[in-house]
């Protein structure tokens, strides 16, 4: 591997994920202190009902089990799998058929938001240019996961990717220098994948993806300023 290859490898699996982390929190923060009343989901639910019940909650329900599973095998210590019976290959398996069925939901919820945002007329017109990045980032992001499960299922028979993978993740949150180089072996659906991911929590903090901070931080909103309502003509509501 050339040194300009190891040097990309190094920005990109290295670096890059402590600049996303700085962003994403602090950017985050930024914005709820700045721009408070910005914090939402900008849900287009008023101007159009039509589809939005299916496609929000298949998305949510597949995203929100692929996020726990990642968590799951990416933090997890081998050690700690081994001793519990959970091999490499059995792992593997796990994220074969759980991961797969969790992005096959999650996209077609997915697709059916895309689709009405690009359908229908009253959406599409009050929808912001960062509305199509963000669609078009979470489609990419999972079918490039559904990429990596295939790769997986046909070309590695032993699951020692996810053994490099979670060496990567957990080497970067105990700062280990060279946990970067645990990506050199892995699969390109993988680094694509984890590129694009990266992407996504890189902008978050300024586009509606700011809002799954709420769900863990709903407790903050009691402190954040009322927000003041005026009637036609200019004076508060009561």
């Amino acid at each position: 591997m050339s040194s300009f290859t190891l040097a990309w490898h190094f920005l990109i699996f290295g670096v890059l994920p402590y600049v996303v982390i700085a962003v994403l929190v602090l950017g985050s923060l930024a914005r709820f202190v700045l721009a408070p009343f910005s914090w939402k989901s900008q849900s287009s639910e008023i101007l159009d009902k039509k589809d939005i019940f299916w496609g929000a909650n298949l998305f949510h329900i597949g995203v929100i089990f692929l996020f726990c599973g990642h968590c799951f095998g990416l933090f997890t210590p081998t050690e700690w799998l081994n001793a519990a019976g959970l091999t490499p290959r059995l792992h593997q398996m796990m994220e074969i058929i759980c991961g797969g069925l969790s992005a096959i939901v999650a996209i077609t919820g997915l697709i059916i938001l895309t689709w009405r945002r690009l359908t229908n007329e009253r959406v599409r017109a009050a929808s912001r240019p960062s509305d199509f990045w963000v669609l078009f980032l979470l489609l990419a992001v999972i079918i490039l996961g559904i990429g990596c499960v295939v790769n997986s299922y046909l070309y590695d028979k032993s699951g020692a990717t996810i053994i490099l993978l979670g060496g990567w993740v957990r080497g970067l949150f105990s700062f280990d220098y060279q946990a970067w180089q645990n990506i050199l072996l892995v699969p390109d659906w993988q680094k694509a994948h984890i590129f694009v991911g990266l992407i996504i929590f890189l902008i978050v903090p300024f586009t509606r993806l700011v809002h799954i901070w709420s769900g863990y931080l709903s407790v903050f909103y009691l402190i954040r300023p009322h927000q003041i309502m005026r009637a036609n003509n200019g004076k508060p509501m009561k």
